[in-house]
């Protein structure tokens, strides 16, 4: 099979040729980008110096030569404008931490506070938005933590209003990257989709995460509220999106907030069925009605206890399936759920076998994830999020030549 059929197989639980691959398809599984210049080297190609077209978590692009190589079966349309409103053009040149060279957009100005060392990501006000350590890997949300005595809400009219649209500009280059990757590749062609979308526990609405947990007990017709706004308007942008590419893709994402921690979930089952599903919903619901696109949520943790709530809510695609989490076993999860939701990731540990075993505890591991999850379809492997810097490049290679040789249909013990 091609890339795009075996994608459309495993999606629509049908069983395709073999597992399908998924390396730096998505903006929630890609490399780091000092892990893909190791991975360069090690492959003696040369990728250097990378485009990270990503610049919160810092995931670049993969080099034509290196997809091949790691057998990928999907590739991201970028948006034009990603990261802080930065436009992915006018490249440039910068130094990382790790003294890599890489390539950032012309607007990228990360400043150095000449006291901590740490680079500094600031609005047009002067407002610090995210922070990374001088020799860090990715930069972390500037944001405060304290229980505020007066909570500063914003009204929720105000902020759909303040939710920013596509421009004219920007889907026109979505339009013509994807139909040139349709008409020229036989990859499956997935939507990195943006703005507007639902924001990680309310932050983008100007209240802090401690402040957001307290509304979703004291006030959840507020937090509602705000949360269908958001929803509102992502429906608005949806409209806009998939009429430019809608024809051209297999999956978009439209979700990146997480909801579980390592131990449960951060959202009690019964709130988050009350308050955010309804508004999935109504962003999937758009979705499946215009277009054959499946919709991608993401959330890492302990989720499990969510996951029926994600189906009543409309979504196809479960992602990364952090299999380390408590009460997140892959072959429970395959048999509760894999009829009805398709499961993204969880190829092996990021915490523990990934970057810190040898090759062959991660073709074991990914060998087991395969047996557990692929039966019928419905699984896409790849990492357990972005693959960072640490993993190996023996490892990396590890999980894709696992795949290639497990992952052929009919699954069975080999």
């Amino acid at each position: 099979m091609t890339s795009r059929e075996r994608i459309r197989k495993a999606i629509n639980h049908q069983q395709p040729d073999r597992v399908p691959l998924d390396i730096g398809g998505t903006k929630v599984t890609g490399v780091h980008m000092d892990a893909y210049i190791e991975l360069g080297r090690y492959l003696g190609i040369d990728v250097e110096p990378p485009k990270v077209y990503e610049q919160f978590v810092m995931i670049t692009r993969l080099d034509e030569q290196v997809r091949r190589r790691l057998s990928c079966d999907v590739i991201e349309i970028e948006n034009p404008t990603e990261t802080w409103g930065y436009k992915n053009s006018g490249w440039k040149t910068w130094k990382n931490g790790k003294g890599n060279d890489v390539l950032v957009p012309g607007q990228f100005n990360a400043q150095i506070d000449g006291k901590t060392g740490y680079y500094h990501i600031k609005d047009d006000n002067g407002n610090i938005l995210a922070s990374m350590p001088p020799d860090g890997l990715y930069f972390e949300r500037y944001c405060t933590t304290h229980f505020s005595d007066d909570i500063d809400k914003i009204d929720p009219g105000e902020w759909k209003n303040s939710l920013p649209l596509y421009t004219d500009e920007e889907l026109r280059q979505i339009e013509k990257t994807a139909k040139y990757y349709y008409e020229h590749t036989d990859y499956s062609l997935h939507g990195g989709f943006l703005k507007g979308k639902m924001g990680s526990s309310g932050l983008y609405a100007g209240i802090n995460i401690s402040d957001w947990m307290i509304l979703l007990i004291t006030e959840p017709d507020y937090v509602f509220s705000i949360l269908h706004a958001t929803a509102e308007k992502t429906v608005e942008n949806l409209e806009l999106y998939l009429q430019a590419a809608g024809k051209y893709l297999d999956t978009i994402f439209i979700c990146g907030t997480d909801f579980g921690s390592q131990r449960c979930e951060i959202v009690s089952p019964d709130t988050f069925g009350k308050i955010y599903v309804p508004n999935f919903k109504l962003m999937n619901d758009y979705v499946h009605k215009h277009s054959n696109v499946k919709t991608m949520f993401h959330s890492c943790g302990s989720i499990r206890n969510l996951i029926p709530h994600f189906i009543d809510g409309g979504v196809d695609i479960i992602n990364p399936v952090q299999a380390e989490a408590n009460g997140m076993d892959p072959f429970e999860l395959k048999a509760m759920y894999g009829k009805d939701i398709v499961f993204w990731g969880g190829a092996s540990d990021p915490q523990s076998v990934f970057p810190n075993g040898r090759p062959e505890d991660v073709r074991s591991q990914v060998r087991e994830r395969i047996q557990a999850m692929a039966k019928g379809g419905g699984y896409v492997c790849a990492s357990i999020h972005n693959i960072q810097y640490g993993v190996p490049p023996e490892n990396i290679l590890a999980m894709v030549d696992a795949v290639l040789e497990f992952g052929n249909y009919p699954i069975g013990i080999r």
